[in-house]
């Protein structure tokens, strides 16, 4: 279902070998913008995105690379856990695959990055990596 597993130690996999996976397609199904803010997240190395973190995000700000993308802030208080947990509903289903792949570990941050690079320039975006 979402291909094999890699190292992220080696720098994952090329991103040629994930064109056709499930959690690949999801991902295509975000904005420039979304996958911008995905990328600036991971490409900053300061952030960790959580796992399995959908329902009931405990202490702090635990959030998938979806939320992220999305621009959803985690819950601070029980009316905003409950508009979480139900816009997390909404996107579970339509990023399923995604969601799976990086809950179980099927793929890395690095992963992700490369798809992001990937995908902004089939649609003719050029990113300017920083040294």
């Amino acid at each position: 279902m979402f291909g094999g597993r890699y190292s992220d130690k080696d720098g994952g996999r090329p991103a040629g070998n994930f064109i056709d996976e499930p959690w690949f397609i999801d991902l295509q199904k975000l904005n420039n913008e979304e996958l911008m803010r995905m990328y600036t997240m991971i490409s900053d190395r300061r952030y960790t995105f959580a796992k399995n973190a959908w329902y009931v995000p405990i202490g702090g700000d635990q959030r998938c690379p979806i939320m992220v993308a999305k621009g959803y802030r985690s819950p601070d208080t029980l009316d905003r856990m409950v508009e979480f947990q139900d816009t997390a509903k909404t996107l579970e289903g339509e990023f399923r695959n995604f969601i799976d792949a990086w809950d179980f570990g099927y793929i890395t941050e690095r992963d992700i990055e490369k798809a992001i690079l990937k995908t902004l320039e089939s649609r003719n975006i050029e990113i300017a990596e920083h040294s």
